[in-house]
């Protein structure tokens, strides 16, 4: 069982990084190349130093992400003869850049889409990918982070395994400074594990979630 535990979480841990090079891609972090290179133009040589910043930026994250932490949780909600009364989980977002979840037959898992609930219906040998707090913060606000819950079954148990992937524990957080100009300011203040420990030791968590401490501006507005 050890064995099989170590080797899921080496996979997931690829799935993470595979999908998150295409996220990096996405937002405009460029890898080098250094294959079938051709004399530049002079417009080309004056952009070098906008490129390579791009390409030191990828070289950077990617290490950081190769380098991150990852917490595997498994969950099992029994059921509940009166469900109304409770959540399997409260609503929440996750603090890291992204969860691989995979979860059973039975729903439960719902995520919050433009103000309403919408339960996300169980597909066989599949991952739900939800963008954490990290990645919104990182993308300046382009990733939204998802906000989701867990409704207890008044007949059925469930259960699901969650990998959490992010940064070190002793990794800064901050908005990708090319994704931060007159028309997208900085939106998220810069944030680590400490702060995270500080916001669910106080009563600032009583009142709103994680990432909404960290917001410098409201970017739903």
């Amino acid at each position: 069982m050890m064995v099989m535990g170590v080797e899921y979480a080496r996979e997931t841990k690829m799935l993470f990084q595979s999908l998150m090079e295409a996220i990096l891609e996405s937002l405009g972090f460029e890898e080098k190349n250094t294959h079938n290179k051709t004399p530049k133009t002079n417009q080309e040589s004056g952009n070098d130093n906008y490129h390579n910043k791009r390409e030191e930026n990828y070289d950077n994250i990617k290490k950081d992400i190769g380098d991150g932490s990852q917490l595997m949780v498994v969950n099992c909600y029994p059921p509940c003869p009166e469900p109304e009364l409770t959540f399997g989980m409260p609503p929440h977002s996750d603090y890291g850049f992204l969860t691989l979840l995979l979860q059973d037959e039975v729903e439960g898992l719902q995520i919050l889409h433009k103000d309403h609930w919408v339960t996300i219906k169980p597909h066989p040998q599949s991952f739900v990918v939800n963008i954490g707090d990290h990645l919104e913060i990182l993308s300046n606000g382009r990733y939204k982070s998802v906000m989701h819950r867990v409704l207890a079954n008044s007949k059925k148990s469930r259960i699901s395994v969650a990998s959490l992937h992010s940064l070190a524990f002793t990794a800064v957080i901050r908005p990708w400074p090319m994704l931060i100009n007159d028309e997208n300011p900085k939106r998220y203040k810069d944030t680590d594990f400490a702060d995270f420990v500080q916001y669910i030791t106080t009563c600032d968590s009583k009142h709103k979630n994680f990432l909404e401490s960290r917001k410098l501006t409201d970017i739903y507005t």
